[in-house]
């Protein structure tokens, strides 16, 4: 049953540590996102030492069979510490949550010094399992002492962090986070049923009773494994709905803001073609280009503005004035009404300037006054989305300069 649980918190670990981990100067910012790194590596690591060949490799390298439980017990223990201190950050004053912090952290070292000086003195009773190194070892007082502090600071960490989390649900008005928090508490609630047949196993070898079923050995897999996955899922789901959601839609929307821009872009390359930056084309940078369209879309308006300016000299105004009133009788106003006209003035600029032809009374673009209230990258995105979805839009015959020589 280990063997068969196991894959699925192992792959939520591993999932929930490599999307969290990016990018990585995040971490030293925010210390509930360090900690929730942490949380899942350790416990990827405690079940990926839990897989036989990985149990069985670890034996062989260190020469001590049983070496993979101290693995296993350490990094169980670790992620215990930091699941509290993540809860913790979340939902008190930053002084504060530090100081829990340290608390938690201190008593993680104590107990994990402690497994480490009990497994020393472990006997070595030759090749082990992970399922069945408990049968093993039952009998040697010294296991069971290591065994015991292990269940007890594991279910006192689960009863802190369940405590903790429908404590903090109740306290906060965030849905995502109560909901996380309730999933959380669940699953730790969950894991008591583990502690409890580890417990009764080594009861019923103190006092001479009959060991648990096999079936009770099925049952506490369940339950551990069950109960981290809660546990793992909980803690991911305001993580996904306050951070990783949030991102997605950044990227979705910068690679559509990019696809809007692209006929306006081709436009004004195709009668400037020295606005566009040109680089050599490596893997890295294509990667980048996908993961990360915010460069490319900036990039973009940039290469637009600058397009705009090298065609300034063929702004006529009579295409001004013809498009502004041409706008204003269908309704448009205010700003609005300057991006329309700009994109007017780019397709009548482009035109005329195909033709070799000037203006022969210049003016600006319309949108140049209200340029003041773009102050950031952003902004200017924003402001070229609306004039290329006029200019994408615009008829196909459009005013161009009255006079083209």
């Amino acid at each position: 049953m280990q063997q068969l649980l196991h894959p699925i918190p192992l792959t939520l670990a591993v999932v929930g540590f490599l999307l969290l981990l990016w990018p990585p100067r995040h971490l030293c910012q925010d210390r509930a996102l360090a900690a929730l790194v942490g949380l899942y590596g350790f416990c990827a690591l405690s079940f990926l030492v839990s897989v036989a060949p990985v149990w069985t490799r670890l034996g062989d390298t260190t020469g001590h069979p049983a070496i993979g439980i101290l693995g296993a017990f350490g990094t169980v223990v670790a992620q215990v510490s930091l699941q509290p201190i993540v809860v913790v950050y979340w939902v008190l004053p930053r002084e504060k949550a530090r100081r829990v912090a340290r608390l938690c952290l201190g008593a993680g070292a104590v107990v994990i010094l402690a497994l480490t000086v009990l497994f020393l003195q472990l006997p070595n009773f030759g090749q082990t399992t992970p399922q069945g190194i408990t049968a093993m070892y039952i009998h040697s007082g010294v296991y069971r002492t290591y065994l015991v502090l292990y269940v007890i600071a594991y279910t006192v960490g689960q009863t802190v962090l369940a405590v903790g989390c429908w404590t903090a649900a109740r306290r906060t008005d965030q849905a995502w986070i109560a909901r996380g928090l309730r999933t959380v508490g669940t699953g730790a609630v969950l894991t008591f049923g583990f502690s409890a047949v580890r417990l009764a196993g080594v009861g019923a070898t103190l006092f001479g009773l009959s060991h648990p079923a096999p079936a009770a050995e099925s049952f506490a897999w369940i339950c551990a494994d069950g109960g981290n996955s809660l546990v793992l899922i909980g803690f991911f789901i305001p993580t996904l709905a306050l951070r990783v959601v949030p991102h997605v839609r950044v990227w979705a929307r910068a690679h559509r803001d990019y696809r809007s821009l692209a006929p306006l872009w081709e436009a004004v390359h195709h009668a400037v073609p020295a606005i566009a930056l040109r680089s050599a084309p490596t893997p890295t940078a294509v990667w980048l280009h996908f993961w990360d369209p915010t460069w490319r879309l900036y990039r973009r308006a940039v290469e637009i503005r600058d397009g705009q300016w090298a065609l300034r000299n063929h702004l006529e105004e009579s295409v001004r004035s013809a498009a502004e009133q041409r706008r204003r009788v269908v309704g448009l106003t205010g700003a609005e009404l300057a991006y329309a006209v700009t994109a007017d003035q780019l397709r009548a600029v482009l035109a005329t300037h195909s033709h070799n032809g000037f203006a022969q009374t210049s003016t600006e673009y319309a949108d140049a006054d209200i340029r003041e209230e773009i102050r950031t990258p952003d902004d200017d995105v924003r402001a070229l989305l609306r004039i290329a979805a006029h200019f994408n839009t615009s008829p196909a015959e459009q005013e161009v300069a009255t006079s083209w020589t």
